[in-house]
């Protein structure tokens, strides 16, 4: 009987395969053409990337099991070709439809990628360590496969978003797949407050006269790389000179892409600022669409006065909510989560083993229904979580399951329509795949 897991593996995947995390160790790659899709090829490093993604999100750790890492890469390898063939042919059919993905949309969507990762990699410092680049670094990598990504959600959310299920579709689906329905854990709805600690003016202040002066010492003839590799705070870019190479649109953070491309060869910029600190930006050279570019930066530096102040305001916004404010309304208006306008602060259901953040863990363990926690630190910021409720779990029933089981049966139905309309797309489509797909070994 097909699992219940199964039932949306190729839904799940055609959203999740876009952004890979890199081996330090990879083995060698005798590299290939795997697919064609229109004009754009499937190399067979691309697929062994993706795999390597898949399994380490198994739990497979390739330095500790590299036997089973290896059978579970090749027994994955064929899905992962398909659905990167499924991602091409999405892709073609929004260029068709001219389909636009919002820069903004891309820059919120990759920085809660990169939170994930960091999260999942023990912190930035452990991030920057394991890929081997700079966090900066990391966004230029990344940005055009979270665009990707975007498109193929969009496409998916606006054809299958309102399918409907009925209770006797809801009833048929548990009385055929109830013995291989898993038990619910102890699940916690929870809604958060995020404040970042920022460098206070007379920070911004500081690193902005330092570029002023620095950018004075180049108008008299000093060397970039030199005062790059003296004052720039880019681990990434500073020991070599602050050389960022060649990019192409799309693959630096607006404000600094923008820049970028609006300067003369060898003309150097003003200051500006972006979410990373103030940059003086020179552009080296131009070559057709793509720019080679060097920046110096400067962060400013946030102090102990400035973390007190966040604490402070946490603190007040907690008592706000014990008083009877609404918890929902005071995250609309404070909290600098980048998607709190859309969920106004509650980050849905979790099972608490999945907490990813462990800092949510540690809080939610010692909360009941109602609580609001006192100000705590993470890899993200600092945060007061409210606990909205909690399902102890236990065996799946009708009567106390219906929404997650009718969430069941809706995705269930999304995935086989999903089915359809892609193989009908497919048709539409040149595509030409060059390797065996039923071999566990590509």
């Amino acid at each position: 009987m097909t699992t219940l897991r199964n039932l949306c593996l190729s839904w799940v995947l055609a959203a999740c395969l876009l952004v890979v995390i890199p081996l330090q160790a990879q083995q060698q790659i005798v590299d290939g053409v795997a697919a064609v899709v229109e004009d754009e090829i499937i190399l067979l490093s691309d697929i062994q990337q993706y795999a390597q993604m898949q399994a380490m999100q198994m739990g497979v750790d390739p330095y500790q099991n590299p036997q089973k890492f290896q059978r579970i890469m090749q027994r994955i390898q064929p899905q992962v070709l398909q659905s990167l063939v499924n991602q091409k042919i999405i892709q073609a059919k929004a260029r068709e439809d001219s389909v636009i993905i919002k820069d903004h949309q891309v820059e919120q969507a990759l920085q809660q990628q990169i939170d994930n990762m960091s999260s999942q990699a023990g912190g930035i410092e452990s991030l920057e360590q394991q890929l081997g680049m700079s966090i900066s670094e990391i966004r230029n990598e990344y940005r055009d496969d979270i665009r990707k990504r975007l498109l193929v959600e969009q496409y998916q959310s606006t054809k299958f978003a309102d399918i409907s299920v009925s209770r006797r579709e809801v009833e048929q689906f548990y009385k055929s797949y109830k013995d291989s329905i898993p038990p619910m854990p102890k699940r916690v709805n929870i809604s958060h407050i995020l404040l970042q600690v920022k460098p206070s003016k007379s920070a911004d202040s500081l690193a902005v006269t330092q570029l002023r002066d620095i950018r004075q010492m180049l108008g008299q003839g000093a060397s970039f790389d030199s005062l790059a590799r003296k004052f720039s705070e880019d681990p990434g870019s500073s020991q070599r000179g602050g050389d960022l190479g060649f990019v192409s649109r799309g693959t630096l953070v607006p404000r600094f892409e923008e820049t970028a491309f609006n300067l003369s060869e060898g003309e150097l910029s003003d200051i500006i600022k972006t979410e990373f600190g103030y940059h003086l930006i020179k552009l080296v050279e131009r070559r057709g669409e793509k720019i080679h570019v060097k920046h110096i930066l400067r962060t400013p530096e946030s102090t102990e006065s400035d973390r007190q102040e966040v604490i402070r305001r946490l603190n007040r916004y907690r008592k706000l909510a014990e008083q009877g404010a609404d918890f929902d309304s005071l995250a609309r208006e404070h909290s600098e989560d980048t998607g709190v306008q859309l969920n106004s602060g509650n980050l849905g259901w979790y099972e608490i083993p999945n907490l990813r953040v462990p800092e949510f863990k540690q809080a939610v363990d010692t909360m009941d229904v109602g609580d609001i926690s006192r100000p705590f630190q993470s890899d993200f910021g600092w945060h007061i979580i409210k606990l909205n409720d909690m399902q102890q779990g236990g065996e799946v029933t009708l009567d106390d399951n219906w929404v997650e089981l009718e969430q069941m049966v809706r995705q269930q139905k999304r995935s086989q329509e999903y089915q359809r309309w892609l193989k009908n797309l497919r048709s539409q489509f040149y595509v030409e795949v060059k390797v065996d797909t039923s071999s566990t070994s590509l």
